[in-house]
């Protein structure tokens, strides 16, 4: 019952929040949407709408104007009588079913996991984002969730921001929102919104069909060295890059997807009508995409600048306007929360160095160059990296690639040019793969790979028109059949790995709500507020040493963050943010742990009691998380235990 109260607000929400006002300002814009696409772009702008609205609001500190303000709107939008979608013409209705299918197959990555019955199932970026839209559901701006008192920067924070909004406004659970909700969501938009552009683009529906599959479950050809005896290797990051499959569980990527989808749209839409109204849709997505994922911003700015020239030269300045306002938007959302200190370092071709080196080590690559480069043997240096460049490029596109070689046939079949609307996809495309080619980041290091999935992702667009074009050829029936049942075959590895596991998932059924780390949660998030700080200690076989705390740092997890809903005195998240000085907080645990083993005859008791009595205070401590019992820590006057059973104590600090 709860759950389909819960299904029953979320809908009433989505259309409330982001359907009917980004309706509203299509009909503003005269804006004419056909069919499909009248199914994605309000959804798309509308997220866009309510989270620069509610950003907007938080920095005021009226967020309950919020709800009141987009019920007006949607009061507003059904009074136009303008408000509910055209009616989908017949030849998309049975595409569009299979689109919805192959949405709901690739939510499984996340909806087999969360909260089921009695149990729940979580990877460890779950953790992340449920204490960061903990965070948000309390505070704005947001502190980092895992150091309490510390500003967050240098995170693109807009996915959690707008679950925590949403939650706020109509109560519904995080963890649902986080686990099943959203996912569903993002993976219908996804297939929606890639299946109205394709058709738009195209005109054909095979093309729009493909491309869903494509960059929904395009996968590499890792299976090739399974195949050769190389059973430890991944199905599907044996390359260096992680294949679509498993895009969900990165959800600042997947939403950043739908926005990506929806500024091609907007400027497809734009280089044929020249309506202006379409800039305005392109001013709100691009402005705002770096704070739903900064890769994604990256990449959509540096094609809206190249964009921008080539309108120079045909003498179109409102092009310009539109950029200035678009450097507006950025500035007053990511350049806020940006890191200062985060930087860009050039390392040429560290991905498909990593990839001989990690995974295909019996080619003898850091032999080779070190050989060549000693004997000055320059061919032998620019063989082995086309080599490295050969593997990467191959082994990551996949099948993609089939599509691909047969796109020069649709061009040449059309008797026309690429048009500039796929010329700005491939400049898109370009970006993607170059910079996270010959540069790593400062902090997260290697996470700017994820750059690189957009590369997949375009790819996979161009891919479509390719495999249009190999079926295309008059072969019988049964010889297609066979190439695509083939085509399937050789795609579809890459997702089987994840799949079993998400199936094995099901079955595991995870953890269960009432063994005693939970309960203990559950104990800790009944109490108080968000803001009330919890310091976790380290378990009882860690020393006291600073090593032995750092180590056990940097195994910890922000769950009670998560499920505990308080901020972390001291919880690793996951990411090197380079501006926090941890040291502190370190030394401090550190001294309790001394504290908690030392013997009250010691010299040095009365004065570390003292010690920690003040750093307790002084850090604005309220709670202290214990896997084991404090016996000496209870011997301060104004700490008390509140909760303890086999799996934690916990303990209030007056």
């Amino acid at each position: 019952m709860q759950l389909l109260l819960e299904v029953g607000i979320f809908l009433i929400s989505i259309a409330v929040c982001f359907y009917l006002p980004g309706k509203l300002l299509f009909t503003k814009l005269k804006l004419a949407l056909g069919s499909p696409e009248d199914l994605f772009l309000p959804f798309a702008l509308g997220i866009i709408l309510f989270t620069l609205i509610s950003y907007v609001f938080s920095w005021l500190k009226l967020e309950f104007i919020i709800l009141p303000l987009f019920l007006v709107i949607s009061f507003y939008a059904f009074k136009s009588k303008k408000w509910f979608p055209k009616s989908i013409e017949k030849f998309h209705r049975w595409p569009l079913i299979v689109v919805v299918v192959l949405a709901v197959i690739f939510s499984l990555s996340m909806l087999t996991s969360g909260v089921h019955d009695n149990s729940i199932q979580y990877r460890r970026d779950d953790l992340w984002h449920s204490a960061l839209i903990n965070e948000l559901k309390a505070n704005f701006p947001p502190d980092n969730p895992g150091f309490a008192g510390i500003p967050l920067r240098g995170y693109h924070f807009f996915y959690n921001f707008l679950l925590a909004k949403i939650s706020n406004i109509v109560f519904i659970s995080p963890l649902s929102l986080h686990f099943h909700f959203f996912p569903l969501f993002v993976a219908i938009l996804w297939g929606v919104g890639v299946y109205a552009l394709m058709s738009v683009w195209s005109r054909k529906v095979s093309i729009a069909l493909w491309a869903v599959f494509l960059t929904m479950f395009g996968g590499s050809f890792a299976f090739i060295l399974r195949l050769r005896g190389h059973e430890n290797l991944s199905l599907d990051s044996a390359f260096g890059m992680q294949q679509p499959a498993t895009a969900l569980i990165n959800p600042p990527f997947s939403i950043s997807i739908v926005i990506v989808i929806a500024v091609l749209f907007a400027i497809y839409q734009y280089s044929s009508t020249k309506e202006k109204g379409w800039l305005i849709i392109i001013v709100l997505c691009v402005g705002l995409v770096s704070m739903f994922k900064v890769y994604a911003g990256i990449i959509l700015l540096g094609s809206i600048l190249l964009f921008a020239l080539l309108q120079l030269f045909k003498k179109n300045f409102i092009f310009l306007i539109a950029c200035f306002f678009i450097g507006i938007l950025f500035t007053v959302t990511y350049g806020i929360f940006r890191d200062p200190s985060s930087t860009l370092i050039f390392a040429p071709l560290w991905a498909p160095h990593s990839v001989l080196i990690d995974n295909m080590p019996w080619y003898g690559y850091v032999e080779k160059i070190y050989t060549f480069t000693k004997l000055s043997v320059i061919r032998g240096m620019v063989e082995t990296e086309l080599y490295s460049l050969y593997v990467f490029f191959f082994g990551n596109l996949g099948t993609r690639l089939v599509g691909l070689l047969f796109l020069p046939l649709f061009l040449f079949k059309q008797c026309r040019r690429p048009s500039f609307f796929a010329l700005t996809i491939l400049i898109m495309a370009a970006i993607s793969i170059l910079i996270p080619l010959f540069f790593i980041q400062s902090g997260k290091v290697f996470e700017i790979i994820q750059m690189a999935w957009y590369f997949l992702f375009f790819a996979s667009l161009f891919a479509a028109f390719g495999f249009y074009k190999l079926f295309s050829f008059p072969y019988s029936k049964t010889l297609k059949v066979i190439f695509f049942a083939t085509i399937l075959l050789l795609t579809l590895p890459s997702a089987y790995e994840p799949y079993k596991g998400y199936f094995g998932a099901i079955q595991s059924r995870g953890s269960s709500l009432s063994d005693p780390y939970f309960k203990a949660m559950q104990f800790l998030r009944s109490e108080g507020n968000y803001n009330q700080t919890v310091m976790e200690i380290p378990d009882k076989n860690i020393g006291a040493t600073k090593n032995d705390v750092l180590n056990w740092y940097k195994a910890s997890s922000p769950a009670i963050v998560a499920f505990g809903n308080k901020r972390g005195y001291l919880n690793n998240e996951y990411i090197d943010f380079i501006g926090i000085n941890i040291e502190p907080r370190i030394e401090f645990i550190r001294k309790i742990i001394l504290f908690n083993n030392m013997s009250t005859d010691n010299l040095k008791y009365a004065s570390l009691k003292k010690e920690v009595g003040h750093g307790l205070k002084n850090n604005k401590i309220s709670f202290i998380y214990s896997p084991y019992p404090l016996l000496f820590l209870e011997n301060i006057n104004f700490i008390s235990k509140i909760y303890e059973n086999r799996a934690a104590s916990i303990y209030r600090v007056k």
